[in-house]
């Protein structure tokens, strides 16, 4: 019995034939009683009695009373009755209850058969009765219950006709406003996201494949054309160029790998970050940026994700700004990070498409000068992370873009402004030379800064941590 609909349908009829049983139980028992005080005030006869004999006391006819005393007495038959509707009448027990006389035997025996065939008559109609009501609710039932989960069965046969290569198609939804209904908006909702789901991860795979293909097919053809010639080629320059091209594979990789953790990790370990340390510690390995930042803004997460956060927004900043770069810290129930660049800006219709993986607004430019399109959408993935929000608005004041991402702290805090500018012109070589500042603009050679002693590996690259020399 593995159909629902029959399922139903039993539970309803059995539960329903118990209750008319017990109903028709009940009825059956009054009637049984109330045929019984029938038939006793039906059989009682009256009596006028004297010493001698009693006299029968007939309803309209005159009795001679006698002189000496009388007294009246009656005589009524009590059958004992049952319930069971092929009982055979004519073996039905009585008592004959009264002071009077006593009725003949078989006079008696018939008025107790004709109480009990009476009784039968009305427990084989009854039960007749209880039966078509008990009928007519499991049929019924089994007829709603069947409408009723026709479109279930409709969208269940829908669905198991989807698979990967037709993720298109939806179930139908009835147009009544009720739980099947919704049941339905929800399995496209579902199948919505599972769809876009499936595309992105098809349309990353695809861009993930064509960004380290290039790179190793540059670093193949490097290699090949210098064995080729070994005694023409510029062995440096050809182990330079090889080691860019892994720097860059490397790079990719590291981000790829960043983001399917991000995607499939829980944030289930989160600290109290001091957010204004980490602003502080990203914008004094740099140039050119100013910083206005509330003192103490806590708030909860991982503090390398959010150091990686604000790293990225400042690379691509420092990528496309003019000549200055402000990042703002505020904090309160919601603590905002913004980073602002005087570079040519957005096109407002590309400011969600930036977050997109791999995507470039500006095909033009090398990608080694453009990077892989990896950043922003690591950036916003964080921010989402830390249940928190990532976009892209008009920079006020300014002739660039500002990025604004605010994450949740749930802990009113104290504004307190404090500013720190950076030096600019002969001071920035000097920060340069000594280590202080890694600078991502200029004509100065741009070596990678060291990872941060707190840098999250265990996210990157799992139980695999790299050597540090």
């Amino acid at each position: 019995m593995r159909s629902l609909q029959v399922r139903v349908t039993v539970l309803a009829t059995v539960f329903t034939g118990v209750l008319i049983g017990l109903a028709g139980v009940l009825m059956l028992v009054s009637q049984r009683q109330e045929i019984a005080v029938q038939t006793a005030d039906n059989s009682r006869v009256h009596f006028m009695c004297s010493t001698r004999s009693c006299v029968e006391l007939l309803r309209h006819a005159p009795v001679a009373t006698p002189a000496m005393s009388v007294r009246y007495a009656s005589t009524e038959v009590r059958p004992a009755l049952s319930l069971w509707p092929f009982t055979d009448a004519t073996g039905t027990r009585f008592e004959q209850a009264g002071d009077g006389p006593r009725r003949e035997q078989d006079e008696a025996l018939a008025i107790a058969a004709d109480a009990q065939e009476r009784l039968n008559s009305a427990t084989l109609a009854l039960l007749g009765v209880l039966a078509s009501i008990t009928a007519l609710v499991s049929v019924t039932v089994l007829a709603a219950a069947n409408r009723v989960l026709r479109p279930v069965e409709a969208m269940r046969a829908e669905v198991a006709e989807i698979n990967e290569h037709n993720l298109t198609r939806r179930v139908p939804v009835p147009s009544s406003d009720n739980e099947i209904a919704r049941l339905g908006a929800t399995l496209n909702e579902t199948l919505d996201r599972v769809h876009h789901a499936v595309e992105d991860t098809r349309r990353f795979v695809a861009d993930a494949s064509h960004e380290l293909r290039s790179p190793l097919a540059a670093l193949r053809a490097e290699l090949e054309i210098a064995l080729q010639h070994p005694h023409m080629a510029d062995w440096p320059t050809v182990v330079k160029a090889a080691l860019e091209d892994a720097e860059r594979l490397q790079e990719l990789t590291t981000d790829l790998l960043l983001l399917a953790r991000l995607d499939a990790d829980a944030l289930d370990r989160q600290d109290t970050v001091d957010l204004t340390a980490v602003v502080q510690r990203e914008v004094a390995r740099r140039a050119m940026v100013t910083l206005e930042a509330d003192d103490q803004v806590l708030v909860p997460g991982r503090r390398a994700q959010l150091s990686r956060l604000l790293g990225n927004l400042l690379d691509n900043a420092e990528r496309h700004a003019g000549t200055e770069v402000v990042v703002r810290l505020r904090g309160g129930t919601s603590a905002t990070l913004e980073v602002i660049d005087d570079g040519p800006g957005i096109p407002e219709a590309d400011r969600d498409r930036v977050f997109d993986r791999f995507t470039r607004l500006d095909e033009a430019r090398t990608r080694a000068a453009g990077g892989a399109g990896l950043g922003l959408a690591i950036a916003r993935r964080i921010a989402t992370r830390h249940q928190g929000t990532l976009e892209a608005t008009d920079a006020d004041g300014f002739r660039g873009i500002r990025f604004v991402a605010t994450i949740p702290t749930g802990i009113p805090q104290p504004r307190k402004a404090t500013s720190l500018a950076q030096q600019r012109a002969g001071d920035e070589v000097w920060q340069f030379l000594n280590g202080s500042i890694v600078p991502t603009h200029g004509h100065i050679p741009e070596p990678r800064p060291a990872p941060a002693p707190d840098l999250d590996w265990g996210l990157i690259f799992g139980e695999h941590q790299p050597a540090h020399a």
